[in-house]
């Protein structure tokens, strides 16, 4: 079952591609001390609609590091740059802990230009933050070996998360507490909603997320719930026959900050 999912999900990824309003920067807020790390813990939901009463669920953990500082040339010029690793495990959970299978687990290791990292959805220069920007980087996908990152940008969305970046998205509280399973730290954290849309002539995705954004918490975000419901139709019919498909459903919660982090990632 976790392979189907994968298949469904690197399906979503095409639509995410030619869609008209992409947008995939949503994890990294702000960049904290190096060696910093920030754990989460969550579950994902499939079924074939919102009342789905048996839907497939998995458990998910995200991992983001700080793994190290080197100034880099970008965009012309040399500037501080950050090594953040980014780790991905979605499967089923046991008694031994969580078992990702053969293609549940997902690793990368990207060099950040530091001036490219903003909390807002856009840039100074007025531009949506679709995608983190990188000088170069690694990856490991499920049992596979190491290799590079050939493109100049990392997408989160859909692989990594399934929150995006929300263009405009409205802020619902300027100071609240979000539940999460780390207790006793006194977090607060602004509480933002976002919704976005793309269509294609034979699929239509809804993206609404809500998302928890505090400066205590390292790269920012406390907690994040996603919903995306997926619709489809032939292709020539009309817009009114879009029909849900999949519904995935995401509640990701803080469960531990910690000190002197290390790269897993290994490159030779």
């Amino acid at each position: 079952m976790l392979r189907s999912w994968t298949l469904r999900l690197l399906t979503f990824a095409s639509l995410a591609v030619t869609g008209s309003a992409v947008s995939a920067q949503g994890l990294i807020f702000h960049l904290p001390e190096d060696g910093s790390m920030v754990e989460y813990e969550g579950t994902l939901t499939q079924g074939t609609s919102v009342d789905d009463e048996t839907p497939l669920t998995w458990t998910c953990e995200l991992t983001i590091k700080s793994v190290g500082r080197e100034d880099a040339e970008f965009e012309g010029r040399m500037q501080p740059c950050r090594w953040v690793e980014i780790k991905v495990l979605t499967g089923n959970a046991g008694a031994a802990g969580l078992d990702p299978g053969p293609v549940g687990s997902r690793i990368y290791r990207v060099l950040v230009p530091e001036s490219k990292i903003n909390e807002e959805w856009k840039d100074k220069d007025g531009i949506p933050n679709d995608m983190l920007p990188i000088v170069k980087g690694y990856r490991r996908l499920g049992e596979e070996g190491v290799e590079p990152i050939k493109t100049s940008a990392l997408r989160y969305f859909p692989t990594i998360s399934l929150l995006t970046n929300y263009l405009e998205p409205e802020k619902v509280a300027d100071n609240e507490v979000p539940d999460t399973i780390l207790q006793g730290a006194g977090i607060t954290a602004v509480h933002w909603r976002g919704k976005t849309v793309m269509e294609s002539q034979k699929t239509r995705s809804t993206n609404e997320g809500e998302y928890w954004v505090s400066k205590t918490v390292p790269f920012g975000l406390a907690r994040w719930v996603v919903t995306v419901t997926t619709e489809e139709k032939d292709l020539a019919a009309n817009r009114s026959d879009f029909k849900v498909a999949v519904v995935k459903k995401v509640d990701m919660k803080l469960r531990r900050i910690r000190e002197n982090a290390e790269s897993e990632l290994v490159v030779q």
